[in-house]
């Protein structure tokens, strides 16, 4: 697993989901995608990277509602390098946690989250 990879997708996602305060459903999807990364330093600085963009973000209602659904989607890793493999390197996993948008008109494709894109349109998910 690339650790950049999985950095910037939880980063990514802590921008363009993130809400304020300690354990929001932004701030766990975020941490569930720290948690595909190796026990130590490297996780450790995702999780904190995570948790204060989190805090410098101001989610709306509906970004906090987005970051549930995605939580009761998006299979929580526990260390697992399967589960981890399909949250950051196939469609479905990275639909379910909110990584990736569906293909329009269905099937197994889907377009990466452009971060840039979602910082600036905040309230386009």
């Amino acid at each position: 697993m690339s650790s950049r990879l999985s950095l910037t997708l939880a980063f990514g996602l802590a921008l363009a989901l993130g809400a304020a305060g300690c354990g929001s459903a932004c701030q766990d999807l975020g941490d569930r995608i720290c948690n595909c990364e190796a026990e130590g330093q490297v996780r450790n600085n995702c999780k904190t990277n995570v948790a204060a963009r989190v805090k410098a973000s101001n989610a709306t209602d509906s970004q906090q509602s987005y970051c549930e659904a995605k939580l009761n989607t998006c299979p929580d890793p526990n260390g697992n390098i399967d589960r981890c493999a399909y949250i950051l390197n196939t469609c479905p996993g990275r639909v379910a946690c909110g990584l990736a948008l569906p293909t329009p008109g269905g099937g197994d494709g889907c377009t990466t989250i452009d971060v840039p894109a979602l910082q600036s349109l905040p309230d386009a998910i």
